[in-house]
């Protein structure tokens, strides 16, 4: 059996996540390193920090700095809306640079090809949100997974830090 290897490099892995309840995004699996799942109790708060800066907690004897996604694109902060529950870390790595961005929940494993990706049709999407966005994809039950850049975000809380 011959495997068509071209089609196979055409095939993006992105996972996804909740920014909010109601909306879905995705990120890709490039610069993601690993998740992790953190009790409130387990990030240490930082103060006199932006808003979207939680804290930070221990990795491997590493200082790891943990961002609100939510937050930082101009959505609710996701660490207002619930403090009484785990929260779901993705270890973004890109470069000399690794961040915790925490999100509420962490979906499953997506793929899809670069040609699936079109322009979003979301509707009154913060202007953050729009310049970490590179498009959506609908899944098979017409639902909007907005696809992020892993880069504008990273430059959007380079950013926030000046």
């Amino acid at each position: 059996m011959k495997i068509d290897t071209s089609s196979a490099k055409q095939l993006c892995q992105y996972v996804s996540f909740h920014l909010t309840p109601e909306l879905q995004a995705m990120l890709s699996t490039e610069q993601l390193g690993e998740i992790l799942r953190l009790e409130p109790s387990q990030i240490v708060p930082i103060f006199d920090v932006p808003s979207a800066i939680v804290g930070v907690c221990n990795r491997r004897g590493e200082v790891l700095w943990i961002v609100d996604l939510a937050c930082l694109v101009g959505l609710d902060p996701l660490f207002n809306q619930d403090c009484d529950r785990q929260y779901s870390i993705m270890i973004l790595q890109k470069q000399n640079q690794i961040v915790g961005l925490a999100v509420s929940q962490v979906g499953q494993l997506v793929f899809c090809k670069a040609s699936q990706i079109q322009p979003s049709q979301v509707d009154n999407i913060p202007p953050k949100l729009a310049f970490c966005l590179k498009g959506e994809k609908r899944s098979i039950y017409g639902k909007a997974l907005l696809v992020l850049d892993e880069e504008k975000i990273l430059e959007l809380l380079s950013r926030q830090e000046n």
